[in-house]
């Protein structure tokens, strides 16, 4: 199936388009946008395997939304009433260049084209899966033995590659790090940036121990050093001893892990300094609790409380309360598997728009 955004300022035209496109069994519109700006968004939201693209609209023009698009780019076949940007356009290595109005004929040769191209994309399409597979390896694949804790964790993509990652950390004899954090973004270059990020992670938190402000201050500064201005992530790390049962954790900028005491008392631990990357003088304190026995630890990324029903409805962070508070008794790996499954029943079959990551920990 040929995933299609169309792009037009003009609503019959798109209309039109959508039209002669549903006579073509295998192509599915995905979305539309009525200016570049949007269409820029969309693009990177929904990664089409097809754009039909107008030039002039408001905002940016098709050309600076073909130009303005980080590769793999999907392909692109111009649409517009004006023929004086065709060779501008083939410089670009648009893929055809149709003139309004559209003609089914005309359209069906285009479609032709896009067939005759997709095998062109088999080396990317196994690079990705490549990828998906590599970072799955990147996941804890076993976990340090704690006695006074039990705990797992999950992550799952919403596309091949997550921006989202968990990892357990033996940091020394008797201490674990904990640690979830959300790169801004998706895809490709959100995988990428998070295996970055998991990799500093690793080689601070033994270094750092307890003093897990001074592992995020260096974290910040390597991060903010390397990417792009307006990529950052939020980060939850926690330094866990296991013979006095204190969590000593920080929160730059992450959704508020729940706390649920064993008496049924819920805490939150808030942000104690912003995210990851986007400021190079970003502070970050420490703070610290205990966790006693039947005391259970929800850490998780906003794909969990921002997924929404097939009504459109959001699950929030009052909604996964309820889910912890149904299965509290559990073990940790069985709460886990549990929550995920409620929150797909609670999805109902609605796509997954982000990242979903959970980490489960309780004290025993």
């Amino acid at each position: 199936m040929i995933r299609a955004l169309v792009v037009d300022d003009e609503a019959p035209a798109r209309g039109r388009l959508k039209s002669l496109l549903a006579e073509h069994e295998d192509v599915s519109v995905v979305g539309e946008a009525s200016d570049g700006d949007e269409a820029v968004r969309l693009v990177a939201d929904l990664r089409p395997d097809l754009v039909f693209l107008d030039i002039q609209m408001p905002g940016r023009s098709g050309v600076e939304v073909l130009t303005a698009l980080p590769p793999p780019r999907p392909r692109v076949i111009f649409c517009t009433a004006f023929d004086r940007y065709a060779i501008e356009a083939f410089d670009l290595h648009a893929l055809d260049y149709l003139m309004k109005p559209l003609s089914r004929e005309r359209l069906s040769r285009a479609m032709e084209r896009v067939r005759r191209s997709a095998p062109t994309d088999r080396g990317l399409e196994s690079e990705v899966a490549q990828a998906s597979r590599t970072q799955a390896r990147l996941l804890p694949q076993t976990l340090p033995v704690m006695t006074t804790l039990d705990y797992a964790g999950c992550c799952r993509a919403a596309r091949d590659v997550a921006g989202d990652y968990y990892d357990f950390l033996s940091v020394a004899a008797g201490r674990l790090g904990i640690a979830v954090a959300d790169v801004s973004g998706k895809g490709l270059y959100a995988g990428l940036l998070m295996a970055g990020l998991q990799a500093r992670v690793q080689t601070l938190a033994p270094l750092h121990g307890v003093s897990v402000d001074r592992l995020a201050l260096e974290v910040n500064r390597l991060m903010h050093a390397s990417t792009d201005s307006n990529r950052y992530a939020s980060l939850f790390y926690a330094h866990y001893d296991d013979r006095a049962r204190t969590l000593t954790y920080v929160n730059a900028g992450h959704n508020p892990p729940l706390l649920l005491r064993a008496g049924g008392r819920l805490e939150r631990l808030e942000a104690n300094g912003t995210v990851i990357g986007l400021m190079p003088d970003a502070g970050y304190h420490r703070d610290a609790v205990t966790l006693r026995p039947g005391d259970v630890l929800v850490i998780y990324t906003d794909g969990v409380t921002e997924g929404r029903s097939s009504r459109g409805e959001e699950l929030g962070e009052a909604g996964l309360e309820a889910l912890v508070r149904r299965h509290v008794e559990l073990p940790a790996a069985q709460m886990r598997d549990r929550l995920m499954a409620d929150i797909d029943a609670f999805r109902g079959g609605a796509a997954m728009d982000d990242d979903m990551t959970l980490v489960v920990a309780r004290g025993r």
